[in-house]
């Protein structure tokens, strides 16, 4: 189907931000990545590769595997890959670090009482009609402030045990190094009911969505090869970059199915977790530069103009 044919063209009331979930990667995704390897020997891309055809097209001659289109009219369809261990989100981190020091270690409640929350829902409701965002940006700031100081949880009367951040993505609970896995547990035990205080709506942002489980795979169009006067191909950052995360993410898949030891696996995880770090932001704080054989440091997606704070923006109208 070409792009200027059968379109309904409709006007725009609103835009919803939020996470995606796991579901949403892997519904919106033209392939399962499961292959490290580019092309075969005669040149063709890899099923199952990172050059997939069912991820868009790049070359003359060639058609999408997805839409049926060539270089002209294909707008490149985004792949994923199935983790083996989650890794954090390094843009996510203060918030899942702010979440969760303000929910209950054992039941998952926000810690505020049914009354103070019936009444900051009625304040945050009303901000949100009357005075926008940055008075509900000003609301939840001081009930998460509030919430990360209560030493006992209002509803299971659980004494409270604060969990350490130590940069870019160590969380600490007492003399424990807390998982991806571990955080992922905690956040998933938050109720609905509790997310708006953060600024969340369940529908589209459910706080272990921050923590990544499945990573989408962009579409070739955004990490396009070039073929250099030699003949051969050069490829993009991006898909260098991705291709340390997918023959990373087959060791620790095969040294877990094979029973490795954990430090073994512990390593692994780690490795897996800083490529997936310098692939979303190449040069955080705290976190080593990845550079190409020749000590170009690796090109990544840029950061955003404007970082957006604990509210993931309900509407724009």
């Amino acid at each position: 189907m070409k792009l200027d044919s059968n379109f309904v063209f409709s006007k725009i009331a609103s835009l919803e931000f939020g996470i995606m979930s796991p579901k949403y990667i892997q519904k919106m995704s033209s392939v399962s990545i499961t292959s490290s390897e580019l092309y075969d020997i005669d040149g063709f891309p890899v099923d199952g590769g990172l050059s997939d055809l069912r991820m868009g097209v790049t070359d003359p001659g060639l058609t999408c595997k997805t839409c049926g289109n060539t270089i002209r009219d294909c707008p490149g369809h985004f792949g994923h890959l199935d983790l083996a261990r989650p890794v954090f989100n390094i843009k996510t981190v203060p918030y899942v670090y702010n979440i969760v020091n303000s929910t209950c270690n054992s039941c998952g409640r926000i810690l505020i009482s049914d009354e103070h929350l019936k009444k900051l829902s009625e304040d945050i409701i009303s901000a949100d009609i009357n005075e926008g965002n940055k008075k509900k940006i000003k609301l939840i700031k001081a009930l998460i402030k509030h919430a990360k100081n209560v030493t006992i949880c209002p509803f299971c009367r659980t004494k409270q045990k604060k969990i350490k951040l130590e940069k870019p993505y160590t969380f600490v609970f007492g003399d424990q190094k807390l998982t991806p896995i571990d955080v992922l547990n905690r956040l998933e035990k938050i109720k609905d009911q509790d997310l708006q205080f953060f600024g969340l709506d369940p529908d589209y942002s459910r706080p272990e969505w921050m923590v990544i489980s499945i990573l989408p795979v962009p579409p070739i169009t955004i990490r396009p090869s070039i073929t250099l006067e030699n003949g051969q191909r050069s490829e993009d950052d991006l898909t260098h970059k991705l291709t340390d995360i997918v023959r990373t993410n087959q060791r620790l898949a095969e040294n877990i199915r094979s029973g490795a030891p954990e430090i073994i696996i512990d390593e692994l995880w780690d490795l897996l977790q800083y490529h997936i770090t310098t692939f979303i932001s190449n040069g955080s704080a705290q976190v080593p530069v990845a550079r190409h054989k020749s000590n170009k440091k690796l090109k990544t997606p840029k950061k955003s103009k404007k970082e957006y704070s604990y509210v993931y923006m309900d509407n724009i109208t």
